[in-house]
């Protein structure tokens, strides 16, 4: 799976759970409904420790390009690595937030596919994100 073709199923799976509200807050909380639908289906497959794992992982990979994920002072009451993302995609402009969220779920889907292959990762993807899928070929599958 192509590091652009995953950004772009990543950006597409914001958009529809974004729908047509604009803003910042309306990315950040696209992606945190993303993110969950991933998480629902994917956790059983390989545990909530590794998903928290990969998390954190993909919230490392995404700060070299994007540092302010890590800089910005979360509320006390969250926890962990997604909720800091979710934190910090409200403060930027509303492209950035786009680039950004569309960038680390991509990441976490080539995390997904190191640890679990791509074919079952495409499928958890399909489970996780049927409206992304929609319009778009498969990423592991090739257009003839």
């Amino acid at each position: 799976m192509h590091d652009q073709r995953m950004r772009e199923l990543a950006r597409r799976a914001v958009a529809c759970r974004a729908q047509s509200v604009d803003g910042a807050g309306a990315i950040a909380t696209a992606v945190q409904r993303a993110y969950d639908d991933l998480a629902r289906v994917s956790s059983p497959l390989i545990g909530q420790l590794s998903l928290d794992a990969l998390t954190g992982r993909m919230l490392y990979l995404a700060q070299r390009r994007y540092p302010w994920l890590v800089n910005a002072r979360m509320p006390d009451h969250w926890s962990g690595p997604f909720p800091q993302i979710v934190f910090c995609l409200e403060t930027q402009e509303p492209d950035v937030a786009t680039e950004a969220a569309g960038a680390v779920l991509a990441i976490l889907m080539g995390l997904l596919i190191t640890f679990i292959g791509e074919p079952l990762t495409t499928r958890v993807l399909e489970e996780a994100w049927p409206d992304a899928f929609a319009d778009a070929s498969p990423p592991g599958r090739h257009e003839t």
